[in-house]
Parts: C-alpha cells; structure tokens; sequence
C-alpha cells in the first residue's frame, strides 16, 4: 500500500515537472507599435475556445504590448457584467504580480438577452464610441510595491497605456501598452533570457449577491447545472488563463 501511495505521488511530481518546463510561447519584436494600433499585422499567439478569445503580444526594448480580442457578444457580455483582468508574472511563474483591470462591474449586470439586444443597436463606429464612455477608467497594480493607480483613457499614464477597440473584423479588442521597467524593474536591459507570464479572467467572481439580480428560474438553473458533469454552460465569469512568453530580442 507504501507503495503504490509512494509511485502515485513520483508519478504526479513526474506530471508537475513536465508541465511547469513546457516551452514559452514568443512574443513578437516590433519597433513600430503605439497604443492606437492593435497589431494587425501578427497572427494571435494563441486562442482560447472557452471563451473564445485571442492573445497576441508583441514588444520591443522599452515597452510590452498586449492585445486581447473576441468576436464573441456573450464573452464580452461577461466583461461588461464582470470586467476583465490581464495579470502578469515578470518571472513567469503564474503569480499576480502586475495587473491591468477594468471596467467597474455594472451594479445591475445584463442578461444575455438584455446585452444582446443592447450591442445590436450600435454600428461598429458607433460600439468604438460606447467603448470611450463604457471603460473611460482603469486600474493597474503592482503587488511588489502595494501600488493601484486609476487611469483614465483621456489622459493615458506612460507607464500604462489601454486602447479599447471595435471594427468590422473585431468586436472588441483591449490593447495594453505597458513600460517594461515598470513591469521587470527600473534597471531592466532586454536580453532575450526574459519570461513572463500573462493571464486572463474577470476582475469578479460571481456572487449569491450578484445572482440575486437574477430570476428565480435562472438562479435554479445555474444551481442544477452546477450539479452537472463538466463545464457550466451558464457560466457568468472568464476561465481562468496563464500563458508564459519569451520576450523577442530583435535580432
């Protein structure tokens, strides 16, 4: 009995250091980047199908950029009812160490039907503007240094930059603009040996207090599906996601 415990517990040590040494995804070099853009020109580096949405990064000497994009309405639903959130590990070690969050979640969340017929009204210049006026403020915090700083997209801070964007390929693309010595430190020289860590998921987690907004008869279904094998196909927040990344060199 000793040992099969004993084998099963190598075998999972075996799975866990396989896991944690999977190579990093590149990130792209790229000199001409600025936060009005949303590097349309690189292939995403990776989607999730959950929630269907993609992660493309890019960087340069200076700055990290980050560009997360869905054509999914019920995902961006979710970000509307819950905000989203794009963590960062300067080590790549899956730890909130860095993070981007916005908006302030809605005090009466929308229903999928509710939101529906809400984006429907608007044409993809007319989305761009209800973007401006839904997610005018964000936040970033460094843990290390106990720091949360609000920002507004009006007056965008050097250190960290956001662009929300809508065209007809895109329904909604967040670009984060990130200073690199914020993120790995003042002293920091790029040498290519860099890894970080990028997550994604919604600033909240559903509460009884949030699903009391909710009818009787949805809450009794989110209940029995929770009950349920396998995903809630009712779920209101993003999956959890950490990608761990090289920084490109340029050479």
């Amino acid at each position: 009995m000793r040992k099969s415990i004993l084998f099963s517990l190598l075998g999972l040590l075996i799975i866990a250091s396989s896991c944690s040494s999977l190579p990093a995804l590149q990130s792209s070099w790229d000199e001409t980047s600025s936060i009005q853009n949303s590097l349309e020109g690189l292939e995403a580096n990776v989607f999730f199908p959950e929630d269907e949405l993609t992660l493309k990064l890019s960087n340069d000497k200076e700055y990290l950029d980050i560009v997360v994009a869905t054509n999914s309405p019920l995902t961006l639903n979710k970000i509307y009812n819950l905000g989203l959130s794009i963590w960062l590990d300067p080590q790549g070690k899956n730890k909130q160490v860095f993070g981007v969050n916005f908006p302030l979640p809605v005090e009466k969340p929308y229903s999928r039907t509710d939101f529906k017929n809400y984006i429907s009204r608007f044409n993809s210049h007319e989305l761009q503007e209800e973007y401006f006026d839904r997610f005018q403020k964000y936040e970033y915090e460094d843990v290390r240094l106990k720091e949360n700083v609000s920002v507004s997209t009006l007056e965008q801070d050097e250190d960290c930059q956001v662009f929300l964007n809508s065209n007809n390929q895109i329904l909604f693309s967040c670009h984060i603009r990130l200073a690199l010595r914020k993120l790995m430190g003042d002293n920091f020289t790029l040498d290519g040996t860099e890894k970080v860590g990028i997550s994604i998921f919604s600033t909240l987690i559903p509460t009884e207090a949030y699903r009391s907004s909710l009818s009787s008869k949805e809450v009794i279904n989110q209940r029995l599906n929770r009950l349920k094998a396998g995903d809630d196909p009712n779920r209101q927040e993003l999956i959890e996601q950490w990608t761990n990344f090289s920084l490109a060199t340029g050479d």
